[in-house]
């Protein structure tokens, strides 16, 4: 009798759960729903409009700054400093660099991005550009090529990217690179984390890689899905509009990025093939971002 009742315990968790997994569908599809994996579509207005507000972080912004005047900027003058900001998105640092007086610019394949930039550091340079053409500078023309913000991993191919930064650097010119531990570094946004000071993937059996964030207009999900050891990735977001007509007429949004997400020890020897010496790597654990780093080349 009691294996019955278990049994009948099961099957209506199993039917409940299924109902649930199709309702959550019928949703979808009876509420209108837009996907978008194309980088240039997924970086419009709206993800430019909180884009600083899931990614960003001041502390490590802050923390990037000295590292980069201590280790590739202190040694040279300001006049002979000339800084290519690859992928910058709205351009965190721009505004610092400006301030040092040296020669920047930045470059990315979102005009959104870039329009967001500009409202934050008017008197920088900006370009609409793709970086994985080697075209787009001329060779030894810039001495600084600086890549944060996850932007190594949306290229499939990263050798291409160091390639090029290659052929533009000047002899003795540096790449910088933010780099993860795929499978250790904390996935959840800054504004997801009850404790956004520490890592909470140490005191949990199972790694967490959802984050939900209520904006004016939406639910903001996000997540990681990644499987150990395996290099490809997706970061999977979801805009749940409480007015479906602030979408288009459809009350969800997906993107879906794609990522290549080799070990920190490979991406660094791909990025060494293209000729680099690697010069450093600074752990960016003291601003609250464990396994994540800032990694220095010299050509």
């Amino acid at each position: 009798m009691n294996i019955a009742y278990i049994f009948l315990a099961v099957l209506i968790f199993l039917m409940y759960g299924i109902t649930l997994w199709v309702s959550g569908q019928e949703g979808f599809e009876n509420e209108g729903s837009v996907t978008h994996e194309d980088i240039e579509e997924i970086y419009d207005d709206v993800y430019a409009s909180i884009y600083d507000l899931l990614w960003g972080s001041l502390e490590a912004q802050k923390y990037t700054e000295v590292s980069l005047q201590d280790i590739c900027l202190a040694d040279w003058n300001t006049k002979n400093v000339h800084v290519l900001d690859m992928a910058c998105g709205t351009a965190p640092h721009a505004t610092w660099f400006k301030e040092l007086g040296v020669d920047y610019k930045g470059v990315d394949i979102s005009e959104s991005m870039l329009k967001k930039a500009r409202e934050i550091t008017p008197n920088a340079s900006f370009q609409k550009g793709d970086i994985t053409q080697v075209h787009l500078y001329p060779q030894k023309s810039i001495s600084h090529c600086i890549l944060t913000g996850f932007s190594i991993y949306q290229f499939q191919n990263p050798k291409i990217i160091s390639d090029n930064a290659y052929q533009w650097l000047q002899p003795g010119g540096y790449f910088v690179v933010h780099m993860v531990d795929p499978d250790k570094y904390d996935p959840i946004l800054n504004l997801a984390s009850p404790f956004a000071a520490f890592s909470l993937q140490k005191y949990v059996f199972e790694r967490q890689t959802d984050s939900t964030i209520y904006f004016d207009k939406f639910k903001y999900t996000g997540k990681l899905v990644k499987k150990k050891d395996e290099d490809q990735a997706t970061y999977e977001e979801t805009f749940t509009y409480y007015d479906k007509d602030d979408n288009g007429g459809n009350k969800y949004r997906e993107n879906k990025h794609h990522w290549n997400m080799p070990s920190k020890e490979r991406m660094i020897d791909i990025i060494k093939t293209s000729g680099f010496r690697h010069i450093e790597t600074v752990d960016l654990v003291r601003c609250s971002k464990e396994y994540q780093y800032i990694v220095y080349f010299m050509k």
